[in-house]
């Protein structure tokens, strides 16, 4: 099952602009920090 994850505190200038990218990529914020979380831990052996 799908957990929800909350990130308080989260810099409005960074959130814009992964906004920015996902929307550029035509993909949802969601979709852009669960790909780019995959290619992080596929890097660092997670």
């Amino acid at each position: 099952m799908a957990k929800a994850v909350i990130i308080k505190g989260f810099p409005e200038e960074l959130h814009r602009r992964a906004k920015a990218r996902a929307a550029l990529e035509g993909i949802t914020l969601k979709a852009l920090i669960i790909k780019l979380l995959e290619g992080y831990l596929e890097k660092v052996g997670g």
